[in-house]
């Protein structure tokens, strides 16, 4: 029998139901009461046996690429110029700012300077062309090319689809986007000078007040090894001192570590499937991820933490800065999915750039690939000469 689309929504499939039930009330209070009887199992022990924090906090942002029409070319620069005249500071806490393999030498060296010049450290992860270009699609991995033309594959929803090319196209992603390569080398930074870090996203802005709120999080009782930091978007032509910093959680939270955290970020999942979720997920961190069923073709050796619940949630937001894309359009809550589909073409867009400049002996496999309409990379849109 025939449905309309959007009545065939309503049926109560698998993953619609698992969806409801990790979006319930229900299993949200259940998760929060695991997690105060764990944390309150780890207050009671001796007072021997646990350590006071640590002194100094090191905040770590990830500067990559802009990857087009997901960020405004130019946007990293822009952001980071607001961020290094902008953001309070205090002395007990640094800031670190990874520069991640950014393909534009010129962009990276006006990135550094101008992190330098504000008396901030600089950790340099290079793109190098020929590292790049040894690396290849594995199609394979699905069983070639023809795959993703198949009526098996089209048959799949959406979200499955694009999984599986970003898989597929995954080695060239964790070089190039390296997002969680980087996030554990500011990590292993942040580790051995500071008593906490702030593994942050690269457009992320504290507040003085967040500051203050955040700083009170890390030194109080309960002595947790994570903090989870809720995160708001900042609307286009919004000054960020004067923004709500209110800890709403409809965002992907960003993670605090102690010194003596023992999770990190898998590597194995590649820029734009479970990056940072799979962490979230690991550690017992309430959210849409939950209900994501697990991925056919990669197996974690360890899909829940040791230190699972030892985490409490942050009492002030960190903003993240516009993508300077259609206005600010973006940054609106409704636009979730026009956001979630701009990053998946974004990330093809960009391996389809980065393979023509680096002339990839396997360029022409990724249309195959992606199936998708591809924007023309010829005539880019000028960077600003912001810094």
């Amino acid at each position: 029998m025939w449905l309309p689309y959007r009545l065939t929504q309503l049926l109560p499939t698998g993953p619609r139901l698992r969806k409801a039930w990790y979006g319930s009330p229900i299993f949200h209070g259940q998760r929060e009461l695991k997690r105060r009887f764990t944390l309150a199992s780890r207050m009671g022990m001796a007072a021997s046996q646990r350590q006071p924090p640590a002194a100094g906090v090191t905040v770590a942002r990830i500067i990559g690429n802009d990857l087009y029409p997901r960020h405004r070319q130019g946007q990293a620069l822009i952001n980071l110029q607001t961020i290094l005249r902008n953001e309070s500071s205090r002395d007990d806490w640094r800031k670190l700012f990874v520069l991640n393999r950014i393909v534009d030498e010129a962009t990276q060296a006006q990135a550094a300077s101008a992190v330098e010049a504000a008396g901030h450290d600089v950790l340099t992860i290079p793109f190098r062309p020929s590292e790049y270009q040894a690396l290849r699609y594995r199609p394979e991995l699905f069983g070639g090319a023809d795959y993703f033309q198949s009526a098996t594959f089209a048959a799949k929803d959406p979200f499955a689809q694009d999984r599986e090319r970003i898989w597929a196209c995954g080695d060239k992603i964790r070089y190039l986007m390296n997002i969680n390569g980087a996030r554990n080398q500011a990590l292993q930074r942040g580790r051995v000078q500071s008593g906490w870090t702030l593994v942050l996203d690269g457009s992320c802005y504290i507040t003085e007040s967040a500051v203050t709120a955040i700083s009170d999080d890390l030194s109080s009782d309960p002595l947790v090894p994570y903090v989870i930091i809720p995160m708001r978007r900042l609307e286009a032509g919004a000054e960020p001192e004067q923004a709500d910093v209110s800890p709403i959680f409809r965002e992907e939270p960003q993670i605090a570590f102690s010194a003596d955290a023992r999770e990190h970020f898998d590597e194995n999942y590649p820029y734009g499937v479970r990056d940072k979720t799979s962490l979230l997920n690991r550690l017992g961190v309430p959210g849409p991820w939950c209900a994501w069923t697990p991925l056919a073709w990669y197996s974690e050796s360890q899909t829940r933490s040791d230190e699972r619940y030892l985490y409490k949630y942050g009492s002030a937001a960190v903003l993240r800065l516009t993508s300077g894309v259609n206005n600010g359009a973006l940054e609106k809550p409704a636009a979730q999915m026009t956001r979630y589909r701009s990053r998946i073409t974004a990330i093809f867009s960009t391996l389809m750039m980065v393979d023509r400049l680096c002339e990839a002996p396997d360029a022409s496999s990724l249309s195959s690939i992606a199936g998708l309409p591809l924007p023309d990379q010829s005539e880019p849109a000028p960077a600003e000469n912001v810094l």
